[in-house]
């Protein structure tokens, strides 16, 4: 056995040209010391780039090399050692070091060779082309709904467009787009709209003939071509695809409404080429958000114009802040009882230095569309607390009312900003009111009456906007966290109506049974202030006080000692 370490040591050693002499102890000690210390570094680093990549085959290859480069590097150190020590215990470990080395590396290559003809085996004709097909289908098709995607529906519909200009026919593209999807992925979860995805897709599928082609294009949007299709043709399609997507899903047991946005453009009227159709119907398919969703439209050279228009307003808002150009305006709330203004109302307005006065009710729809109604908000209620906070140190008792989008509302952290702005402008959190719709606080109500309890909880109070315009069900009152209701404009304005009349009355006594305030909205006259206190409504507000104003002529006016 002696004989045989012997032998395996002296095989080893000469691989690795570390042959002891003491003649040369100094040179070669020093190349044993660093030739150990670089292979102690080799499986580090095999072991940081194995850490690195997530799917690492054939680890036990990794693990062998690294394990025969660890034992060279031992045996290398040990070798170093005994050149400078003669220790018959040294002899020793070195002896079983190299032994250990050589069977690592043996059976290291060994098991290289088991492998090496998976590595270089040439795949078959057969699996060569069932490969081809699925990357085929991969740059065609998407992979959740089976629908073409993108790339492959332009290709389809440059051709579908060169056939009907061939053939003098008429088609058609329509954009579809899902209402409130990302409301759907957050309260759900992903799992449900990949669901949610599908179904539509096969809902499309069903309302369509079979020369028609669907396609995803990612996200919630979808692409329909109809082929030589007559405009009342495409309508009648359209309508079936509206009726169908809007009916109720049934998701995993779960029930999730869901409604299209439609946008038409057609050959040759609107667009020549396959860029112009999508473009155009994608301009059509926006239109018909703004006229509520769940509607279509075909596209018409106006709203080419009116996008023109909207980008050039949208990169003026996004610049008006930081130019000082948006300004908030209070309308002032009175006390019926006490005839006194104890709260105001922050609007926001701009000031456009070359249009003039641009109206919110143009320009907050697009913050809203293009995400800057999150810093522009923020930015109205750091303003209003700030102001609010300066007239009640000034000794007025006065609250502040402010409108919450439903953009800050599904926000995940709004409790959070509203909540750092009160501590930083250091107002009492019950001297601010938050305002949202009916629609709004349905939309996904689990989670938004997580986030008003929080705030209610915190001190501020929750109002009821615009109550009459939406849903109208009574029952949200007591099953919302609210404080106050505001009933909207358009019940004041006929209030001398017998049915108004008894609605806003009905409204104010179950609010009051409830333990709520109510405020009326729109108060223009003073019949309809009699007929408001006559049913026992707390606050009026509206162009019989004021109409909305800066600060200063709010002071003037309304806040002299």
């Amino acid at each position: 056995m002696n004989r045989m370490d012997q032998l395996v040591t002296s095989l080893v050693l000469a691989s690795t040209h570390t042959h002891t002499s003491g003649s040369s102890l100094s040179v070669r000690g020093l190349s044993d010391l660093f030739t150990s210390l670089a292979y102690f570094t080799i499986p580090l680093a095999i072991m940081f780039f194995a850490r690195k990549k997530k799917v690492v085959k054939f680890k036990w290859m990794y693990f062998l090399f690294t394990l025969f480069i660890l034992f060279c590097g031992i045996t290398h150190f040990l070798h170093f050692l005994r050149s400078i020590s003669s220790s018959e215990l040294l002899l020793r470990i070195e002896s079983i070091a190299v032994f250990l080395t050589a069977v690592v590396s043996i059976g290291t290559a060994i098991l290289i060779w088991a492998i090496m003809p998976k590595l270089l085996r040439i795949p078959s004709p057969g699996e060569l082309e069932e490969a081809n097909k699925e990357i085929t289908y991969l740059a065609h098709y998407d992979v959740l709904t089976g629908l073409i995607n993108r790339n492959y529906f332009n290709i389809v519909l440059e051709e579908a467009v060169e056939e009907a200009r061939k053939n003098k026919q008429q088609l058609a593209v329509a954009f579809i787009d899902l209402d409130r999807f990302k409301v759907i992925n957050d309260t759900y979860g992903h799992g449900i709209g990949d669901l949610l995805l599908k179904e539509v897709a096969q809902r499309i599928l069903r309302s369509v003939s079979d020369k028609d082609i669907v396609s995803r294009q990612g996200g919630d949007e979808f692409l329909l071509l109809l082929r030589d299709v007559s405009p009342q043709e495409v309508e009648k399609t359209i309508n079936q695809l509206l009726q169908s997507l809007s009916a109720t899903f049934d998701l995993d047991g779960k029930e999730v409404h869901c409604t299209p946005s439609i946008g038409i453009s057609c050959f040759p009227t609107d667009g020549q080429d396959i860029e112009t159709l999508i473009k155009y119907a994608d301009l059509a398919m926006y239109k018909a958000k703004e006229k509520g969703r769940n509607n279509y439209q075909f596209f018409t050279c106006a709203m080419s114009q009116e996008i023109v228009t909207k980008s050039l307003l949208e990169n003026d808002l996004r610049k008006a802040l930081g130019k000082g150009e948006l300004e908030v305006y209070y309308q002032p709330q009175l006390d019926v009882k006490t005839n006194k203004i104890v709260a105001t109302e922050a609007l926001l307005r701009w000031h456009h230095p070359e249009r003039g006065f641009i109206s919110p009710v143009e320009f907050i729809p697009l913050a809203e569309e293009t995400g800057l109604i999150s810093s522009i908000g923020k930015w109205v209620l750091e303003e209003a607390c700030r102001q609010t906070k300066h007239w009640r140190n000034q000794g007025h008792d006065l609250g502040v009312s402010v409108n919450l989008s439903s953009f800050q509302l599904i926000s995940n952290n709004v409790v959070d900003m509203i909540q750092g702005i009160l501590v930083q402008q250091e107002l009492d959190p019950h001297h601010l009111t938050l305002e949202v719709t009916e629609s709004m606080a349905i939309t996904n109500l689990t989670d938004t009456l997580d986030k008003l309890k929080q705030l209610q909880d915190f001190g501020v109070n929750i109002a009821l906007d615009d109550f009459g315009t939406g849903y109208s069900s009574l029952s949200y009152l007591s099953t919302l966290p609210i404080n106050t209701v505001k009933i909207d404009k358009s019940f004041i304005d006929d209030i001398t109506n017998k049915t108004k009349k008894e609605i806003v009355k009905s409204v104010s006594n179950i609010a009051h049974s409830l333990g709520l305030k109510v405020v009326a909205e729109g108060v223009e006259d003073a019949h309809q202030v009699q007929l408001i206190q006559s049913f026992g409504i707390e606050m009026i507000q509206g162009y019989y006080i004021s109409k909305p104003i800066p600060k200063e002529e709010l002071e003037a006016n309304f806040l002299k000692d």
